[in-house]
């Protein structure tokens, strides 16, 4: 039974038209369990032998640690600030471009900016996911090949 996908091209066609009108770059509706996210990106990428991987912006949390009220003048030091670096979007997480090739990187690493960490796979489409800032890897937060969800922590880092 074929079945007709118009609607959802329709839908498609209308939020990639948001995109432009609004300067965005990216727009998701969900409506209980239908969920359409449409993405682009600005620039291209430089120095993959893989098939073409969109580049996907990758989001960071920065947390301090939760100080009691009493403890008003207790100063944190820069050790304290955990940074992670999250999954973009719900995917499946691999630490080296193919299963022959080693992991981009391991605990202890230290990674420039826009240095590519893992790739995220969704649909047979391969996604690198880059350092946001200059770091060193602290924590491997996920196991190779698990699927991880969107804004999952994937790796605990310290800004270099």
């Amino acid at each position: 039974m074929e079945q007709d996908y118009s609607d959802v091209l329709e839908l498609v066609e209308q939020l990639a038209a948001v995109l432009d009108r609004a300067d965005l770059t990216e727009v998701r509706i969900r409506d209980n369990e239908f969920e359409v996210q449409v993405s682009r990106e600005r620039r291209s990428l430089v120095g993959y032998e893989q098939p073409p991987l969109q580049h996907i912006a990758t989001s960071v949390a920065t947390g301090t640690p939760q100080i009691p009220v009493e403890d008003k003048d207790v100063e944190v030091s820069a050790e304290a600030v955990n940074e992670f670096i999250n999954a973009p979007m719900p995917s499946r997480f691999y630490r080296s471009p193919t299963p022959e090739e080693a992991p981009f990187v391991e605990v202890g690493d230290v990674v420039a900016t826009g240095e590519p960490v893992a790739v995220l796979e969704v649909m047979k489409t391969y996604n690198p996911v880059e350092a946001p800032f200059n770091c060193e890897i602290l924590e491997i937060l996920v196991e190779d090949g698990d699927a991880v969800e969107y804004a999952q922590p994937l790796f605990r880092v310290k800004q270099t």
